[in-house]
């Protein structure tokens, strides 16, 4: 069994936990915070990278929305609170997933990533729509309930 990397809600530290106790709601490393309890369907963010992309979006069997993103990039901090809050928002129901391009070019490249931040889509491991650009949380909103 692998590690999960899971985002606490309360500092936004990553913490990675191993596979197996995501159930026994494992504390933060930094501010010891519980972590969110839904290893599926978490309440943040799951950081995904060339290597486990398979398994956290194109293996998932719900619905997964994923934010290809550029740290130094305006636009997508100036939507990562959105992305927070549509996590929190849908946990239970949308597993909310980012892959960071500077770090994952493997997966940049297959999705054919030109600009940031890009919005895709997926429902039982397969691509069924996709956005470009800082869009409100509303027009986000309305592609998430095409998928459920």
């Amino acid at each position: 069994m692998g590690n999960r990397i899971v985002i606490c809600p309360g500092c936004q530290a990553k913490n990675r936990v191993p596979q197996g106790r995501l159930g026994e709601r494992p504390l933060c490393g930094r501010c010891r915070n519980p972590l969110p309890s839904s290893p599926a369907f978490p309440e943040a963010p799951v950081e995904v990278f060339d290597w486990n992309f398979k398994d956290e979006v194109l293996d998932f069997a719900g619905p997964v929305l994923v934010e290809f993103y550029a740290p130094g990039c305006g636009y997508c901090q100036r939507l990562a609170p959105v992305i927070y809050q549509l996590a929190r928002e849908y946990a239970g129901s949308v597993k909310v997933a980012q892959v960071n391009i500077d770090l994952n070019a493997h997966r940049s490249s297959e999705y054919g990533i030109r600009s940031t931040p890009s919005l895709f889509f997926f429902r039982s491991g397969k691509l069924v729509d996709r956005l470009t650009g800082a869009l409100p949380k509303e027009e986000i909103e309305r592609h998430l309930r095409s998928i459920l």
